[in-house]
This record gives C-alpha cells, sequence and structure tokens, in this order.
C-alpha cells in the first residue's frame, strides 16, 4: 500500500479578496457548479456590494484549501490539473468526499485503486485542510509468476 499526503493552509480574507476582486469569475475558473451550490453561490442573494457572507467565504476558503492539499497529494500542484478537476462535496452527515476528473483522475487512477480522505477545519480567518490518499496497486496479471505457487 502507498500512501499520498498533502496539506494546505489558507487565509480566508484572501480568498474574500479574489471574489470581491474577480467575482464569479474566480467562482467559475475555481469551485464546480456543485461546490458553488453547496456553498450557497448559485440561487443564492448575495449582500451589498457584491460581498459574500462570511459562511460562504469560509466554505469557499475549506475548499480551496482541500483541493491545494489534494494537488500535494498528487505530487503535481496545479501543473496539468484544472481547478475544477479536484472536486470537494458532503455527505448526507456533513464528511466532505472527494471526486477528481480528467487529469487528476488519471494521475491516481494509475497509482492503483485509492480511498481517499479529507479533513478540513476552521478557526478564525483561517482553514486548513488534509488530504490522504491510501492506494493499493493494480495487479498486471492474475496469473502466478514463476516464482509464485498455485495454491
Amino acid at each position: 500500500m502507498n500512501i499520498y499526503l498533502g496539506t494546505d493552509l489558507v487565509y480566508v480574507p484572501r480568498i474574500q479578496a479574489a471574489l470581491d476582486r474577480f467575482g464569479d469569475r474566480f467562482l467559475q475558473k475555481v469551485y464546480t457548479p456543485a461546490e458553488q451550490q453547496d456553498c450557497g453561490q448559485i440561487n443564492s442573494a448575495r449582500s451589498n456590494k457584491g460581498k459574500m457572507s462570511r459562511v460562504s467565504s469560509h466554505q469557499l476558503a475549506g475548499r480551496w484549501a482541500a483541493k491545494e492539499a489534494v494537488v500535494k497529494a498528487l505530487g503535481t500542484g496545479w501543473r496539468g490539473v484544472r481547478y475544477t478537476e479536484v472536486e470537494v462535496q458532503r455527505s448526507a452527515t456533513g464528511a466532505p468526499y472527494l471526486l477528481l476528473h480528467g487529469a487528476a483522475s488519471a494521475i491516481a487512477s494509475a497509482w492503483g485503486n485509492c480511498q481517499w480522505q479529507l479533513s478540513l477545519s476552521h478557526d478564525g480567518d483561517y482553514c486548513t485542510a488534509t488530504a490522504i490518499a491510501l492506494c493499493t496497486e493494480l495487479s498486471t496479471s492474475f496469473a502466478p509468476t514463476d516464482t509464485e505457487t498455485k495454491i
């Protein structure tokens, strides 16, 4: 089994500044429609001057930290991986889980069968996330090799 680990820390006002400056362009480039909806950015009213609510800014910052942690675990950073290829969703219990698409999925698939675990935490103006992939290598052959014995 191979273990891949990534972690990240985000300053929430940095995400708020990007939202204030770039608005929907930032949201569309970084977050999938499902992530935007889960964080309250689709079909919801924004406060004056386009500012997001404190909760939304923290949720989006947490997703950003999780995405950063995942690409660190992948070992690529953002080279060759688009922001929306790393998608963070919540289960019915609220626990975060990961969906990989495109290049991010291809990289992880090459490692074998991977189970991802995400942990997000918020405190004041900071969010942190840790991503762990537990991967078992894919078998290239089901036939025993010369050194193996049939049972």
